[in-house]
C-alpha cells in the first residue's frame, strides 16, 4: 500500500486516492479521524474527507470515472477532483456533491471554482526542457 488509506465504513469505502484533503474542522468535529498506525504515526483517514483527487489511469478508467465517483458520493465527500491527462487536452473537473450524485462545476476560461478551498483552479499541461509533460495547477 502506498499513500494514505481513506475509509468510510458507512459507504463501504476503502482505498488510496491520488490526493485527499481533510480540514481541521472535519477532524475537530469527528467527521474524519486519524487512525493510528502500528509503530506510531497515522496511515489512515476514516470518515468523510472534504476532497479527494483521482488521476485517471489507463488500467482503471471505469474505477476512476464510475466506481469511485459513486463510492465517494455515498461517503458524502463534498468535492471529487478528477484529472484525465491521457488525451491531447488535459481534462480537469471538480465534481460537487449533490442530492442525486456528483455534478461538474462550471468552467469559465478553463477555471473551475472549489467551494471547499474558496478558490478557482486551472490545470494546464506544458513540456519541460527535456520534452516531458509538465503540469501546472494555477490558483486564483
Amino acid at each position: 500500500m502506498s499513500g494514505v488509506l481513506v475509509t468510510n465504513p458507512a459507504a463501504d469505502l476503502s482505498g488510496n486516492p491520488d490526493g485527499v484533503f481533510a480540514s481541521h474542522d472535519a477532524l475537530a468535529s469527528g467527521r474524519m479521524r486519524l487512525v493510528p498506525a502500528p509503530g506510531g504515526g497515522f496511515n489512515e483517514l476514516e470518515g468523510t474527507a472534504d476532497m479527494v483527487l483521482e488521476v485517471v489511469n489507463d488500467s482503471f478508467v471505469r474505477r476512476d470515472t464510475e466506481v469511485l465517483r459513486e463510492a465517494y458520493w455515498e461517503a458524502g465527500i463534498p468535492e471529487y477532483w478528477l484529472v484525465d491527462a491521457r488525451g491531447e487536452e488535459v481534462e480537469f473537473d471538480i465534481l460537487k456533491h449533490g442530492p442525486g450524485g456528483y455534478k461538474a462545476a462550471r468552467k469559465a476560461g478553463g477555471w473551475v471554482k472549489s467551494v471547499v478551498f474558496g478558490k478557482s483552479f486551472k490545470l494546464t499541461r506544458g513540456t519541460d526542457p527535456n520534452g516531458n509533460p509538465e503540469f501546472t495547477l494555477e490558483v486564483k
